[in-house]
């Protein structure tokens, strides 16, 4: 098994990346484990519901049972204690899950894609062989976050502005990917990499 955690910036394209990468491998040689989709699912079982309840300032977020998920993001980047509640409810567990997908594809021909976004903001422990940060200008990324997604601009700066500057995760990544022009220079720099690893799944 090779292990790359994949990071980057809000809107640069992360997700993309990983899923073009399956595409570019052949047969069954890759895997993703996407933080934000465990997230999602974890935001919907009762357990955790029952858990943000408890956080201070968050009982207006459920209702019926359910995490209204567009106020929640909102008080994320609002409320840095709020913040560091959530994730000290949710990060173990998603490490849970992570553990279980890589112990059991420890010894088999495979590359991992492990999809963390705030790799680097909270330090997650993952244990991984390198890591790849897929990249994107912040004009890109605001204008991305505002313009294909919506959001408004308050909130797509305080997003922005709760990562590390991009210049700063691509010193820390072994690995860099620039989405900030065509789909084809992108695709082109995904398909290489799939390349490089194509003969470590073929032997």
């Amino acid at each position: 098994m090779i292990s790359i955690a994949v990071t980057g910036g809000a809107a640069c394209g992360k997700s993309a990346f990983c899923k073009r990468f399956e595409g570019f491998v052949s047969g069954d040689g890759c895997r993703i484990f996407s933080s934000d989709e465990i997230v999602a699912e974890l935001l919907e079982t009762p357990e955790i519901v029952s858990a943000i309840q408890d956080i201070p300032d968050a009982a207006p977020l459920v209702s019926k049972g359910r995490v209204e998920k567009r106020s929640l993001r909102k008080l994320v980047f609002e409320n840095s204690g709020f913040r560091e509640n959530l994730e000290s409810i949710l990060h173990p567990r998603v490490l849970d899950r992570l553990q279980v997908l890589t112990g059991r594809l420890r010894s088999e021909r495979v590359v991992v894609l492990i999809e963390v976004p705030l790799l680097y903001e909270v330090e997650f422990p993952v244990s991984r062989d390198v890591d790849l940060v897929v990249a994107a200008s912040p004009k890109t990324q605001n204008d991305r976050l505002t313009r294909l997604r919506g959001l408004d601009p308050d909130l797509a700066r305080r997003i922005l502005s709760s990562q590390l500057p991009i210049e700063e995760k691509i010193e820390r990544g072994g690995l860099v990917v620039w989405n900030d022009g065509s789909e084809a220079v992108f695709n082109n720099q995904i398909r290489h990499l799939a390349d490089r690893c194509q003969p470590y799944l073929n032997e």
